[in-house]
């Protein structure tokens, strides 16, 4: 059900040809920005910024900003975050923070906002609580952001794809890569991944 409304906003790949491999290739492309927010030592949610490419941009403006202001207030942002994204809770949206390989579950979202940029492309803002903190000191942190059936492609944005909040007295880095030990898509994707050391 979740693809289907998320397709829903995007008609076209409702209509996407039949064939899995015919189809190796995505339908909509956005950048991210993940904010790990920490409370005491460890990181207890993500704060995300999506940007998406013009084409969704321009088909999500089509059927939310009514007033044609670029801009989503009120109820406008409303409908976009009910109708354009609160069906990816059931995959997580998008977001994969492992704890030694394992997924952490994410618990629930808040302070949505849906916001058009400058150049016109669509922009989500969002944070993610994690149902459990996870310590960056004591265990590994990887952070991949994707969809495991490639309608959309990911990719972490080229200038400060990663940043910390609330780590008082905790130094942290990240490490860019691709994620060979998670592939999707048939295996023939590698995900980008972050990897987290804190001291």
């Amino acid at each position: 059900m979740h693809r289907a409304a998320f397709a829903g906003v995007i008609s076209f790949v409702a209509l996407a040809c039949f064939s899995p491999v015919a189809q190796a290739h995505p339908h909509v492309w956005l950048d991210t920005q993940s904010t790990m927010i920490f409370t005491g030592k460890k990181i207890s949610a993500i704060r995300m910024v999506w940007i998406f490419d013009d084409m969704f941009s321009l088909t999500v403006m089509d059927q939310f900003d009514h007033n044609h202001d670029r801009r989503f207030f009120d109820a406008e942002n409303d409908e976009v975050r009910d109708n354009a994204f609160i069906a990816l809770a059931d995959i997580g949206f998008l977001t994969y923070l492992r704890r030694n390989e394992k997924v952490v579950k994410i618990a629930d979202f808040q302070d949505f906002i849906a916001d058009i940029t400058d150049d016109g492309r669509v922009k989500y803002s969002f944070t993610l609580s994690l149902a459990e903190p996870v310590d960056p000191i004591a265990d590994q942190i990887g952070l991949s952001v994707y969809d495991s059936e490639y309608y959309i492609d990911v990719g972490f944005a080229k200038d400060n794809p990663i940043s910390f909040s609330g780590n008082d007295g905790i130094k942290c880095s990240y490490k860019m890569g691709e994620d060979d030990k998670h592939r999707i898509y048939y295996d023939m994707v590698s995900p980008q991944r972050a990897d987290i050391t804190c001291h």
